[in-house]
């Protein structure tokens, strides 16, 4: 950091400009809400900007109290209390943020869940408006003592045993856990470590909190906008359920193991939507719901739906 930028940044929050912009820049980011296309009855006005604490929440705790990649530690995101898009509700998503040059490792026992897969990914929704996958290990592939307990290596070098690729631009790894039997099933256990050098948290300075909260602000931004934007565009397609495009998926995070079928519907109370499918021949599917609300005004009803499958 050069002296001019950190000054800079000492001024911006002595005199409360970081402030002003993280709040100014929340504030602009309701523009979603109102946006042409989204819902307009009063629930799904109230949900929507629900939704925007939702993000924030979520996005305060990645950019700001669990971001330093020297300290990694793994956390529960897409929870009753913290929604983006899409989550699946058969699945428990873990994540931390790293950084793709150094090297760390996870150790953990692998649990009974049924599906287990780590996944490396670059930008995200705020700066890039993508989550690009840079490797992907399923526990399936992976060397597992009889105990359950395992160890993974996460470096953009190749390593022996249980690698999960990333490269340089990596700046997040995330878990993904899917249940078929969420009362009995027991989630894998994992904690995360750098080991190319000693982990030491580093303490907040001004310049780290401005872009920590500048980041906050383009998170919120980035994710409403795109989802927004997907909804809208399975509008287009109401009441059926075509294959979502795969590389899109991809961008967004998506596991590369999964067919995703989205879309939106619209009943009146009298009406009911049936979608008749023939199970295909893989490890697990589902339907499942990702967004509701009722109008008191209308009686209708707008759902955005997805049904997805593991390969």
């Amino acid at each position: 950091m050069s002296e001019e930028t950190a000054n800079e940044a000492i001024r911006r929050v002595l005199d409360g400009t970081t402030w002003e912009e993280f709040c100014d820049g929340l504030k602009a980011a309701g523009a979603v809400i109102l946006s042409e296309g989204a819902p307009d009855d009063p629930l799904d006005r109230a949900e929507g900007w629900r939704y925007l604490t939702r993000l924030t929440r979520g996005a305060l705790e990645t950019f700001v109290e669990f971001s330093d990649p020297a300290v990694p530690e793994f956390r529960r995101t897409a929870s009753e209390t913290i929604k983006m898009g899409l989550d699946n509700p058969d699945n428990v998503y873990l994540n931390t943020q790293i950084k793709g040059s150094w090297d760390y490792r996870i150790r953990g026992n692998r649990g009974s869940v049924h599906y287990l897969g780590f996944g490396s990914q670059a930008g995200n929704y705020g700066t890039t408006g993508s989550l690009n996958t840079t490797g992907y290990l399923e526990a399936k592939d992976m060397e597992i003592a009889p105990d359950g307990s395992f160890e993974i290596i996460a470096s953009s070098r190749e390593h022996p045993g249980n690698w999960l690729p990333m490269k340089p631009e990596t700046r997040m790894i995330q878990i993904r856990q899917t249940r078929l039997d969420h009362a009995n099933e027991k989630l894998a256990e994992v904690s995360i470590e750098r080991i190319d050098a000693p982990g030491q948290a580093r303490p907040v300075d001004p310049e780290r909190l401005d872009r920590m909260l500048m980041g906050v602000v383009a998170f919120v931004r980035g994710c409403s906008g795109l989802f927004h934007g997907w909804a809208k565009d399975f509008q287009k397609h109401t009441n059926e359920l075509p294959r979502f495009d795969p590389d899109t998926a991809f961008a967004a995070g998506g596991d590369p193991n999964i067919a995703y079928y989205h879309s939106y519907w619209k009943l009146e109370p009298d009406e009911a939507l049936v979608i008749e499918a023939t199970p295909p021949e893989c490890d697990y599917w589902n339907f499942a719901t990702t967004g509701t609300s009722s109008s008191p005004t209308t009686g209708s009803s707008r759902w955005t739906t997805a049904a997805s499958r593991s390969t």
